[in-house]
């Protein structure tokens, strides 16, 4: 007689939910904006009771700092997949910049800026997303030293580093107000021509 599929244990019904509910709310920054990622929207767009998110998430800015952890993770995961799978040779500094250039342009990245912007003035909210901000950049410089294993060992890569991130993220912005416009692509290949050169000098 068939017993069918084990049943799932509490512990592992509540991990589901808040998946679902962390999902939500990115999908929800994403394609409606920090304004309509209340409660009760990701709760809906989870397909769960608005209550739902109370037993783990207090408030909205739990939820939205949870929401931008999970999206660090996320593209950490991707990223990690990108780098491994790109060549080595003479092609490799600048490739290497257009994947660093691409997880900003992303739309995920536009979500974090919408969060981080209102932050600024929401103490509850900034206090979330402190810890995970250091995470990204954390996250953001190990990934450049495997992207450009020549130059990581030099004394200045951190720097460098530092500015090619600053580049691509002032860019970025200029999408901010037109969206799908491609401003910041349009000027990355000048941008990216002359990081690439002083990443290769360094190596």
């Amino acid at each position: 007689m068939a017993t069918g599929a084990p049943r799932r244990t509490q512990a592992e019904r509540s991990a589901t939910t808040r998946e679902a509910l962390l999902d939500a709310a990115i999908a929800c920054l994403v394609e409606e904006g920090y304004a309509n990622t209340t409660t009760a929207r990701v709760a809906e767009r989870a397909g769960l009771s608005r209550g739902a998110h109370l037993h783990h998430f207090q408030t909205r800015a739990a939820l939205l700092g949870a929401a931008a952890d999970h999206l660090v993770q996320r593209r950490r995961h991707e990223l990690q997949a990108a780098a491994d799978a790109l060549p080595t040779g003479p092609g490799r500094v600048a490739e290497g910049l257009d994947l660093l250039f691409e997880s900003y342009v992303h739309p995920l990245y536009q979500a974090s800026l919408d969060l981080w912007t209102h932050a600024r003035t929401d103490p509850e909210l900034r206090e979330q997303l402190l810890p995970v901000e250091r995470a990204f950049d954390r996250q953001t410089l190990g990934l450049t030293r495997q992207l450009f294993p020549g130059a990581a060992s030099r004394p200045e890569f951190d720097r460098l580093v530092e500015l090619s991130v600053a580049t691509i993220r002032g860019l970025v912005v200029l999408d901010t107000l037109h969206p799908g416009g491609d401003r910041a692509r349009k000027q990355w290949a000048s941008a990216r021509e002359q990081l690439a050169r002083l990443l290769e000098d360094a190596a």
